[in-house]
């Protein structure tokens, strides 16, 4: 098989459980295109038989383009898009989100794209745009934290580079999943807050946050009426990660592991109304973050 086959096979993971399963990944290959889609392709048989099924793909997707038409119009083969973040899946072609209960096959193969797999095809996403993965830092390197003083609970994502961010979909109002956790060396608290921040659309209300002890979740809103929306947002969060207690177990190990590590960020130079802003939106300070 050629290099750039070769190379387009980065996308081939085997799916763990029963039964054996191969899933072929392909992330957009256009470098300044931020959209955060992959089609994926799954068929019965081993390896070679997704090799050879979906090499048309492949072709197209190392060539001129159009492999998420070619991928719609494969026989033998399931087919579907998967946003990385959000989860959510759609036909190769399109925008319209997939009824996967109309579909089992379907269905048993997304049920099966936990963290890891979706964690690995973000991987190849970063790839293809040719940057490199993020990855945790120096053993022993500083983590500076913009704005942390000791005793706060850090962002997961500040202390461990993310791969994925963990957003949901209500309609068109898009929230983004935060989880904070203690660093304390020798606290054995348990404490993790799991806040509900919107993203669309922009200055939306903040809902609130979940406080987890350890053993129980808290539904905090920011204010009673958004009481309904944060318990669907947590609805929904576990629903996606439904061993979440485990998660939060072992995240919660790897934040005090990095106890000593995590320093205050230098502050950061003020920027003056005419400026443009630092958020790469092209519009003035003023006209933009600091419209506040």
């Amino acid at each position: 098989m050629s290099a750039p086959i070769s190379n387009a096979e980065r996308g081939l993971l085997e799916l763990s459980g029963a039964p054996g399963c191969w899933i072929w990944a392909f992330t957009c290959p256009t470098p300044e295109c931020a959209c955060r889609t992959a089609i994926v392709l799954s068929t019965t048989g081993d390896r070679e038989s997704l090799l050879t099924r979906g090499r048309p793909v492949a072709e197209a997707w190392l060539g001129a383009g159009g492999h998420a038409e070619v991928a719609y119009g494969l026989k033998d083969v399931i087919a579907f898009a998967v946003d990385l973040d959000t989860r959510e899946l759609y036909s190769p072609i399109g925008d319209g989100p997939f009824d996967v209960d109309a579909n089992p096959e379907m269905k048993a193969i997304a049920e099966r794209l936990d963290d890891d797999v979706l964690d690995a095809i973000a991987r190849v996403w970063h790839l293809g745009k040719g940057e490199q993965p993020p990855e945790p830092g120096e053993r022993g390197a500083k983590i500076e934290v913009e704005g942390w003083r000791a005793g706060d609970l850090v962002v997961w994502d500040d202390a461990r580079p993310s791969l994925r961010g963990d957003t949901y979909v209500f309609g068109e109002r898009i929230f983004e999943a935060i989880e904070l956790y203690c660093v304390e060396p020798d606290c054995d608290c348990g404490d993790v807050i799991v806040d509900f921040s919107a993203v669309v659309p922009r200055g939306a209300p903040h809902p609130g946050h979940v406080e987890f002890n350890g053993e129980a979740a808290t539904l905090s809103p920011e204010q009673e009426r958004h009481r309904e929306r944060l318990a669907e947002l947590w609805t929904a969060y576990c629903a996606r990660h439904p061993r979440y207690q485990e998660r939060f177990a072992r995240r919660s190990e790897t934040m005090h592991g990095l106890a000593g590590r995590i320093v205050a960020a230098p502050p950061k130079p003020k920027v003056g109304p005419n400026k443009l802003c630092p958020c790469g939106s092209g519009k003035k300070v003023k006209k933009c973050c600091g419209a506040a």
